[in-house]
């Protein structure tokens, strides 16, 4: 019994011991994945060079991180002083391209000369003769010796006191006199506007047939960028100005000029093309290849308007078309952007482009967003004002993308302050506004009178403005569609459907783009774009790409329609497209129903509303 009752007794003690212990925490959810770009944006944010190294030397050992993330990754290790990593990387990167099927010349030229500007700055002189040798001869063998390339590289190397028979004997010149010709020929090339266009090629764009098969095209820019001293490049008393390097990524004083860009018509919408050695493109045809040549800077205002106003008065139509960068958009990418949809939309009149100093990098997003200050928006402001009031242009167009509509709104929100009532626009396009949807509604809401038409282009499949959420730990975008922004004053257009199946961050320069050619051609309203699908929300609408509202309605018969009443204008579009149509048929032609159809897209739009703008009639 003592027995029994000791044992009943331990198992009570036991019992009591159990519930006086603490139970055990649940185990939690598991910790979010690590997000490498985002760490290494902030200890970018915070200057912690041991962790940037760090995170930057991780993403490099990731099968995943692409070539342009490693140049950004590169770049940084330079900047951080690791010079012998950053060197690393970039032959790494120069290794791979120098092996692909169908190297990219241009891009290994760059790739080298960065090698050059990166061994310099640590004062490794005899790395940057030999990287630089290298790019002299890539651009002798590929380009050729008087190719506006030439020059900024043989003046780094002597503003930099680099082995100049070294330089001469890799680039295969005979004699140094040889190279000093060539240095010369490549500056008097880079500086004459027509060098890239063969003699004959300066004809009218044709509304059928064949079309001449490049552009040479004028960007007038504005910037509050502040150059890089230690990029002025002086030869025989005269600056060298490279547009790949000339601007830095700190804001300086606003100032102006222009870049002289050849750029293919032969190509897809967005594409620009470098040379190919197995397509036997062994020297730039403008035809086929961008050609950036001459960079000129105004020395005031005053020469900037004063040029604007020459190259409008050699058009027809007198419009300005003006863009403005995101996030992650060097000066020199940008102008080329700038040029492409200069091409593809057929600007009469001048290409304009504002750059902010966007850092260029993939993991600079906060160093990007720090730009956004009241400053930097009254540049802007005063900028497009300049557009506005003092070039006399007919039609003004303004687009932002991404980051850049920070800008752009501010600068139209105080611009609405300071200029309340008046019209100083005819289109301005939201495209994928990486902007807090209440502070984007707030700065739309009480700027309608500065334009004809404001039109928002949004997806829900971004995943650029899903990554911008994480980075700055706020709720939705503007440029989300998930929850689209409705207003009166905006028309607001869901590219879902359309999204490239990349990023999905630049639907305007893809998918969009033919409803974009409406708007900026045209000033189509939704409603008269049968492109577009038309969506309730409540009391109001969101327009829908990829649901057209007619069985004729394709994208390319609409394009078709749309460059039709662009060249010809609206009075002759229906009887141009309507022999075509009979010709295609008569010969039995697979393109007769593409005929058939935008035909029937004029003739459709003769009854949707307002036509066309007076002002977009053909040219005479």
């Amino acid at each position: 019994m003592n027995r029994i009752r000791a044992a009943a007794m331990a198992m009570l003690l036991g019992l009591l011991a159990a519930c006086a212990t603490p139970p055990r925490d649940a185990p939690g959810p598991p910790p979010p994945p690590r997000d490498l770009l985002v760490e290494l944006g902030d200890a970018e944010a915070a200057g912690d060079r041991d962790a940037m190294l760090s995170l930057a030397a991780e993403l490099m050992a990731e099968p995943s991180t692409d070539m342009a993330l490693q140049q950004d990754l590169a770049d940084l290790m330079a900047r951080e002083g690791d010079t012998a990593g950053a060197l690393a990387a970039y032959q790494q990167l120069a290794n791979a391209e120098a092996a692909a099927p169908e190297p990219d010349w241009a891009r290994l030229i760059n790739l080298e000369a960065r090698m050059a500007e990166i061994a310099a700055d640590a004062g490794d002189m005899a790395t940057a003769t030999d990287h630089t040798g290298r790019a002299v001869g890539l651009v002798a063998d590929h380009l050729g010796i008087d190719h506006p390339r030439m020059a900024p590289l043989l003046a780094f190397a002597k503003t930099n006191g680099l082995d100049m028979p070294a330089i001469a004997m890799a680039g295969g010149f005979a004699t140094l006199e040889e190279m000093e010709l060539a240095l010369a020929d490549s500056i008097e090339r880079s500086r004459d506007t027509g060098a890239a266009m063969p003699a004959g090629r300066r004809v009218a764009p044709r509304v059928f047939g064949e079309e001449p098969d490049f552009d040479l095209v004028k960007v007038f820019y504005g910037t509050d960028r502040a150059p890089d001293p230690g990029q002025v490049l002086i030869v025989d008393g005269k600056p060298v100005l490279d547009a790949r390097t000339y601007y830095a990524a700190e804001r300086g004083q606003l100032e102006t000029g222009t870049v002289i860009v050849s750029v293919p018509r032969n190509r897809a919408l967005g594409e620009i093309p470098k040379p190919s050695v197995l397509r036997f493109d062994v020297r730039p045809d403008p035809a086929r290849h961008v050609i950036v040549g001459d960079m000129k800077i105004h020395p005031d205002m005053e020469e900037f308007v004063r040029e604007v106003k020459i190259e409008l008065a050699k058009s027809q139509r007198r419009e300005i078309f003006v863009l403005i960068h995101g996030y992650n958009t060097k000066f020199d990418a940008g102008i080329e952007r700038t040029a492409q949809l200069s091409t593809d939309l057929e600007i009469d009149g001048a290409a304009v482009f504002y750059s902010w100093p966007s850092a260029g990098s993939l993991f600079g997003y906060k160093a990007d967003r720090s730009q956004i200050t009241p400053e930097a928006a009254q540049d802007l402001e005063d900028f497009l004002l300049v557009l506005a009031d003092r070039t006399g242009a007919d039609r003004i167009s303004v687009v932002a993308h991404s980051m850049g509509n920070e800008f752009l709104t501010l600068a139209l929100e105080q611009m609405a302050r300071d200029r309340p009532g008046e019209k100083l626009f005819d289109e301005v396009i939201f495209a994928s506004p990486d902007v807090d949807a209440d502070e984007f509604i707030e700065r739309v809401s009480e700027i309608d009178s500065l334009a004809d038409d404001f039109t928002l282009y949004a997806s829900s499949k971004d995943r650029a403005l899903q990554a911008s959420r994480r980075f700055n730990g706020t709720g939705r975008r503007a440029g989300d569609s998930a929850e689209p922004v409705l207003l009166p004053v905006l028309n607001t257009i869901d590219t879902s459907a359309v999204s490239d199946g990349g990023l999905g961050h630049s639907d305007i320069f893809g998918g969009a783009f033919t409803d974009f050619q409406a708007i900026l051609w045209l000033s189509l309203e939704p409603d008269q774009r049968c492109l577009l699908g038309r969506r309730e929300e409540g009391n109001a609408v969101a327009w829908v790409l990829g649901a057209p509202r007619t069985e004729f309605c394709g994208q390319k018969a609409f394009s078709t329609a749309m460059t039709t009443m662009r060249r010809v204008g609206v009075e002759e579009s229906a009887m141009v497209l309507s022999e075509q149509a009979a010709e295609a048929e008569s010969v039995g032609s697979p393109d007769a129903p593409l005929w058939q159809s935008a035909l029937r897209i004029v003739q459709w739009l003769g009854t949707a509303g307002r036509f066309m703008p007076e002002t977009a009639t053909a040219p005479q």
